[in-house]
């Protein structure tokens, strides 16, 4: 058996939920990486006031933008950060979690993109499928 058909084998023995668990994983640790590197926001002013709504909904349970209620704005995005501003005390700390959750929930995308595809072929090709759809280019976008 050559070298090659031994390695797509062992590429095929291994389980489909774990070859698009590791497309999730290596996207969010390149993009938690990406995001390290920045340091503050500077997509203004959607940055700050979505933080303010998170913070906000950490705090009281509301979306309050310095603290006047806004309701103009999204709010499921907010809700999904949250978390960052309720454990950490530090804005620095708070905005890396940030960072690290958008990350993460940016690469599930490949979970339904392979669903999607699975529909209509292969795993292998579905599997290729969900490594695209999170190799978009704009998505460098979600350490931000």
């Amino acid at each position: 058996m050559s070298a090659v058909a031994a390695g797509r084998a062992r590429a095929v023995a291994v389980p489909t939920w774990l070859w698009l668990g590791g497309i999730v994983v290596v996207s969010a640790v390149v993009r938690i990486a990406l995001a390290h590197r920045m340091v503050a926001p500077w997509i203004m002013v959607d940055e700050l006031i979505y933080s303010e709504l998170a913070k906000s909904f950490a705090a009281h349970g509301q979306f309050l933008v310095r603290d006047v209620p806004s309701h103009g704005y999204g709010f499921v995005y907010p809700i999904l950060i949250a978390p960052a501003w309720r454990l950490f005390a530090s804005v620095t700390d708070a905005y890396t979690a940030a960072k690290a959750i958008d990350s993460v929930l940016m690469s599930l995308a490949a979970v339904p993109a392979y669903f999607l595809a699975r529909r209509v072929v292969r795993p292998a090709t579905a599997l290729v499928a969900a490594g695209l759809a999170v190799a978009v280019p704009s998505l460098v976008y979600t350490g931000r």
